[in-house]
């Protein structure tokens, strides 16, 4: 009994030296979160991909990303979101559609222009992995909010350019999103008007705006 009782408090001494912030992983991501900081934007491919083992599913989808700032613009799966951190337009291809809304700071969505800082408020971190000659810091977070849809974002940050080239979010249904991104630039000349959508240039669109 004295050998089980120790196995179990030595198991809920690890859980809680791992639900403690890492000194290491928060170096690595504060350097991360400066380089991006120091970008005025970019531009970027990524590869979006879901899986759900327990249903045997896996799904993948190419898409572009533009990010400046607080502000994103994704196209993926014909889909086009944009966001100016105000409003966000959804914008549907195939059924010619845009659905427009105002954007919500507090909801605590995922999305290409706050990945890289989520860290900062909200979660705890853990080095993971990349000792070594390995290419990549890989860093757990956690939410610490409980109610959260998902329970862990796994960053992969690249060692030699200290930016972020793969993130998987693990969410509680037993999806599993997978973004790598490839060519990556640097892009000087995005303005506010690149995180705007206008419905003029779509023929015979519907517009449904819930603002």
């Amino acid at each position: 009994m004295r050998k089980y009782t120790l196995i179990l408090m030595l198991g809920l001494f690890s859980i809680a030296v791992m639900a403690q912030n890492d000194p290491k992983a928060k170096a690595i991501l504060d350097d991360m979160s400066a380089k991006y900081s120091d970008i005025p934007g970019f531009t970027a491919t990524f590869t979006q991909s879901l899986e759900n083992k327990m249903e045997d599913f896996t799904d993948t989808f190419k898409g572009e990303i533009v990010v400046s700032g607080d502000k994103f613009k994704a196209d993926v799966a014909g889909q086009l979101i944009v966001n100016n951190n105000e409003t966000v337009w959804t914008y549907l291809r195939d059924a010619n559609e845009v659905t427009i809304n105002d954007y919500d700071a507090e909801a605590g969505e995922m999305n290409p222009s706050k990945i890289y800082k989520a860290y900062q408020e909200g979660y705890k971190y853990l080095y993971m992995a990349g000792e070594g000659n390995a290419q990549y810091h890989v860093i757990d977070l956690v939410p610490e909010d409980k109610d959260e849809s998902f329970y862990k974002i796994r960053l992969k940050i690249d060692k030699k350019t200290n930016l972020l080239d793969k993130w998987t979010i693990f969410d509680r249904a037993g999806n599993i999103f997978n973004y790598e991104v490839t060519n990556f630039k640097v892009d000087n000349s995005l303005t506010d008007k690149d995180f705007i959508f206008d419905p003029s240039k779509y023929p015979d669109i519907e517009v449904l705006d819930f603002r």
